[in-house]
């Protein structure tokens, strides 16, 4: 598979950092006094940060603005994001050499832009990057296509069928193929579960960015 337009998800597919969601919500309820049940982290996964604030405020009976909520759920995870949350094997080697071969790139992410900028800068690979499109700035999740086409007439893509998405949750990938996206899973604990679900799906799964297959 060649790589012309590249749009990259970015918890979990460039970033080692799903971990910093998988109690953000536990932890922000606890603070207002409510107990979160045991699939929430499954409910949240393909909403934005806006529709995951939604989501609390009305289903727990939060008394307050959708954006106090995400105030506070973005505090909670900044620091993560601005000094810990590690790159995944291969990506940096990986982005380095597509940019060689002249692919443009994108990230198209869930994530908040601050957080993402924050990140990629720490880590070293915003550089490969022409932009960031994030769910919270296209109003819709990863259950819709709008990140996705967005971010593919940011770098250019004639087409969706010109761009290769990488992403590493089920619901995104499945998203972006009915979209007609070209679209590589790349593995990640936090998705053990939809393993085949993200074969069936995809054209190509990677263990890791390492394991890349050029084609000259």
């Amino acid at each position: 598979m060649r790589v012309q337009y590249g749009i990259f998800d970015l918890d979990g597919t460039l970033l080692d950092s799903m971990y910093i969601w998988e109690h953000a919500a536990d932890r922000f309820l606890a603070a207002h006094g409510r107990q979160a049940p045991e699939d929430l982290l499954e409910i949240l996964k393909p909403m934005s940060l806006t529709e995951t604030a939604e989501y609390l405020n009305q289903t727990f009976g939060l008394n307050q603005t959708t954006r106090e909520t995400m105030e506070e759920i973005k505090a909670d995870v900044a620091e993560e994001y601005d000094l810990r949350a590690p790159l995944k094997p291969g990506v940096e080697a990986f982005l380095r050499e597509l940019r060689r071969r002249g692919a443009r790139l994108c990230v198209a992410t869930a994530s908040e832009e601050e957080h993402v900028e924050a990140a990629l800068r720490r880590v070293g690979i915003r550089r490969y990057f022409e932009g960031i499109v994030t769910c919270t700035g296209v109003g819709e999740g990863k259950t819709g296509p709008r990140v996705f086409l967005e971010a593919a007439r940011l770098i250019g893509a004639p087409e969706p069928g010109a761009a290769v998405v990488f992403e590493d949750a089920a619901h995104a990938a499945a998203t972006a193929k009915r979209a007609g996206f070209q679209v590589v899973a790349v593995e990640d604990p936090s998705a053990a579960a939809d393993r085949d679900e993200l074969r069936r799906v995809c054209d190509l799964y990677l263990p890791s960015f390492l394991e890349w297959e050029w084609e000259e």
